[in-house]
């Protein structure tokens, strides 16, 4: 099975997609492997048209890519309700090159980039992110919003993604490539 989570960044895709691979580590998946993410449409066609495995997850983000990925046996759609600070993780992520793994240090902020760039994600997002988004969930994929399941265990969110096999663990204790612990970096609470 391909499980390709869809997502526009900045939206706990990566904190998802370790959370159901370490579903699948712990139920014993047979012939299964994780790519963290994909970012271009062609590398995401290949990867659908010949997978690694037998089973396979990654994840798909969809505003650098900017185009519908076809062929994934099951889809989910993560994104965020809160797009003041999903623009401001964006903002901070790209400005700061710091995705994951909070470490203490003086961060950038400029206003008025992040006003220009807050204008152009939001372009993006209502030209080609929400038409995409709703065309996904229209076909039968699992939608999510961060903001509400980011408080729930581990198991109700496997279940939420139809894993009802689910076994409970500490979602917050999740390692990014096996040595950066996974941490909300942006928010936007700026102190």
């Amino acid at each position: 099975m391909i499980t390709c989570i869809v997502n526009p960044s900045r939206c706990g895709s990566t904190w998802l997609q370790h959370i159901i691979d370490k579903h699948f580590q712990l139920i014993g998946m047979n012939d299964y492997s994780m790519e963290y993410e994909v970012i271009d449409h062609a590398n995401g066609v290949k990867l659908i048209d010949n997978p690694p495995t037998e089973n396979f997850l990654f994840k798909y983000q969809y505003l650098y890519a900017n185009k519908p990925l076809f062929g994934a046996d099951k889809y989910i759609v993560i994104d965020r309700r809160d797009l003041d600070a999903w623009t401001y993780s964006s903002y901070m992520s790209f400005q700061n090159a710091h995705p994951h793994g909070a470490k203490p240090k003086e961060y950038i902020f400029d206003q008025v980039v992040f006003d220009s760039h807050k204008k152009a994600m939001m372009k993006l997002r209502k030209e080609s992110w929400e038409p995409e988004k709703t065309r996904l969930i229209s076909q039968g994929a699992i939608s999510l919003i961060y903001e509400d399941i980011k408080n729930l265990s581990a198991r109700d969110i496997l279940k939420l993604c139809g894993y009802e096999d689910a076994t409970n663990f500490d979602k917050d204790d999740l390692y990014f490539r096996q040595t950066t612990r996974l941490v909300p970096v942006w928010s936007c609470k700026r102190k």
